[in-house]
């Protein structure tokens, strides 16, 4: 059973997602405020924390800045607000996953699950297949139809990150947080760098991948062309 604490200031949200996820079989603490979210993560253990960003007292970014000083647990951000900068001053303050409002419930819940398996080193889903591609996680390898390639690591990580956000533009600074790390401090366009090796080794499912002017980078999504 997973312990997760939801912090929202509207009641009406706040009951909806109690009723939904008591229901899925999580375990479900409460909070109205950013205050009262670090309180309760310093007393408990949650398998993961979900915070609104624009709250009274205490907002959803502050406290995870503060709850991040003694606790790992994962955070995932629900917010109004979508623009990238947002986004990427979510991710600055250890926010592991952003969702805008609305949300369907169902994508939330396997945020929710993903993230928690993630953090705890557990894959559940061996391989990932979208539009011929198979990401086989055991073994970091890719398949192009029954074609095996031998990825590095990173290259790896940056496809498994396309492919499992299929359909979402990830920007440079997004994909250099996630797959190098908050420290990293290098060009940003060493992204562009892996994108180019990932496509000339995907060969003929290489525009699968395609390149967002001015955004980013982003994974098709099955209907595309």
């Amino acid at each position: 059973m997973l312990k997760i604490l939801v912090c929202d200031d509207e009641v009406k949200i706040r009951t909806t997602l109690y009723d939904y996820f008591t229901a899925k079989g999580f375990s479900v603490d409460m909070a109205s405020n950013g205050k009262e979210a670090i309180e309760k993560a310093e007393e408990n253990d949650f398998d993961l924390i979900i915070l609104d960003v624009l709250m009274p007292t205490v907002d959803g970014l502050t406290a995870c800045r503060e709850i991040r000083k003694f606790s790992d647990t994962p955070v995932i951000f629900l917010s109004a607000l979508g623009e990238e900068e947002d986004l990427l001053r979510g991710y600055k303050l250890g926010g592991d996953d952003y969702i805008i409002k609305p949300f369907p419930l169902s994508v939330l819940t396997e945020k929710i699950i993903t993230t928690v398996n993630r953090h705890k080193g557990i894959n559940p889903q061996k391989r990932l297949t979208l539009r011929g591609i198979t990401l086989d996680y055991g073994t970091r390898k890719v398949f192009c139809g029954e074609r095996e390639i031998i990825f590095a690591a990173k290259d790896f990580d940056l496809l498994a990150l396309l492919m499992e956000n299929k359909g979402n533009v990830l920007s440079r600074e997004v994909i250099l947080r996630k797959i190098w790390g908050y420290d990293y401090d290098g060009d940003e366009r060493v992204v562009d760098t892996h994108i180019k090796r990932i496509r000339k080794a995907l060969r003929e499912y290489a525009d699968s991948v395609k390149t967002v002017i001015g955004a980013g980078y982003a994974f098709k999504k099955e209907e595309e062309k």
